[in-house]
């Protein structure tokens, strides 16, 4: 376990501590996965599980206590969630704006100007066929900053994340596509931002497609009495103009294959890169200087109860929402990739992330802040 980049970020990984900020905590220590693993002094928080369906956006509650205490309610979600849509993510007129810059840099396929020039044909033989440029270079400044601002705003508020890749713009025409990859290296999330005209669009294919989990754990829920096609295996996601998809690059992924036009004004346009750089976020009256005491006594034992729990891998980000008098009024789960790794005899996967998410949870619902109101978001990485 190590801080990430700033004073109270969490990552759980291999031994070998990192000193970053002010929090300095011990390494994680491996250990063995068990049948029966411990679960330290939060288990008889009330736990109440939230599934996660599609459709209307529906919950169902499983409660589960001990006695009757009164304690809190801490929801843990079901399952992780890789992919998320953000319709509508900029204002109507900004991305308005940006479509408009791209669509007068190519008016006329006569006019010769440098925008023209400043494109890459990134082609890798059965892998990647695009066209891809610099977004910082290519939308005047003003433009850039504003979108870059919007980016940035969402990783800290949503993902704790700090910091984000170069972005990229990407055009793909006729035969243009991405075979099947993960982007792992590059950050815990990654994003696509479309300015594709989708709704009038004069082209097939351009989808991006990635495998849903229940192929990636496909043995699981084999049922040899199912029909599996390729709706049960990948998961297709439009690009509608100004949707945001947000997603786990590890996840396997790509863009289905462009077809049908050669002009770039009436191809697949997207906006894309990484989140990266896991750090807390404080908002309100809280600041990293106000809450350092507080995080100093709640992290190094939450650590310790988690090196006891079996490994898992992901990103998990807590919001923590504090009252003015310093108490915690609730907490909500900001992005969670959480995944138990498989060992012999371990537990059902659910109670593997049941525990790890409890004592999260559990670790700042019992904890005690400055009389400052307000909220932290804090990230997890497992590693």
């Amino acid at each position: 376990m190590v801080p990430a980049c700033s004073t109270a970020s969490a990552v759980l990984s291999r031994p070998g501590a990192r000193h970053r900020g002010r929090i300095t905590v011990a390494p994680r220590k491996t250990t063995a996965a068990k049948s029966a693993f411990p679960v330290g002094t939060h288990a008889k928080l009330r736990r109440r599980r939230v599934a996660a369906v599609e459709g209307d956006g529906a919950t169902t509650a499983n409660t589960e206590c001990d006695d009757d205490e009164e304690i809190p309610d801490i929801e843990i979600p079901e399952r992780p969630d890789h992919v998320r849509l953000v319709d509508g993510f900029l204002p109507a007129a900004d991305a308005g704006a940006l479509r408009a810059v791209f669509d007068g840099h190519n008016d006329d396929p006569r006019r010769t100007h440098e925008y023209r020039f400043v494109w890459d044909y990134w082609h890798v033989p059965g892998q990647y066929t695009q066209l891809r440029t610099p977004a910082a270079d290519y939308f005047p400044k003003e433009q850039f900053d504003k979108l870059e601002a919007s980016l940035l705003t969402y990783a800290r508020t949503e993902l704790g994340c700090s910091a984000l890749t170069p972005v990229w713009l990407s055009n793909y025409v006729d035969g243009m596509r991405q075979e099947i990859h993960a982007d792992v290296p590059n950050g815990p999330w990654a994003f696509v931002l479309s300015l594709t005209d989708w709704d009038e669009r004069k082209f097939r294919g351009g989808e991006t497609f990635m495998l849903r989990p229940e192929s990636l754990d496909y043995w699981r829920g084999f049922d040899a009495g199912d029909v599996v096609e390729r709706g049960n295996i990948v998961r297709t996601i439009e690009p509608k103009f100004n949707r945001m998809t947000v997603f786990d690059p590890r996840i396997p992924h790509g863009v289905n294959t462009v077809g049908g036009t050669r002009d770039p004004r009436e191809g697949r346009l997207v906006l894309h890169g990484w989140f990266r750089d896991l750090a807390p976020h404080f908002s309100g009256a809280l600041t990293e200087e106000s809450c350092e005491e507080s995080l100093g006594e709640i992290l190094p034992p939450l650590y310790a109860a988690l090196a006891e729990l079996p490994r898992a891998l992901g990103v998990v980000v807590i919001r923590v929402n504090v009252n003015a008098d310093g108490s915690v009024g609730g907490t909500e789960w900001k992005a969670d990739t959480l995944v138990p790794v498989p060992a012999p005899d371990l537990p059902d996967p659910t109670e593997v992330r049941d525990a790890i998410l409890l004592e999260i949870a559990g670790a700042f619902m019992d904890a005690t802040f400055p009389a400052l109101s307000g909220s932290i978001t804090m990230p997890f990485e497992f590693d």
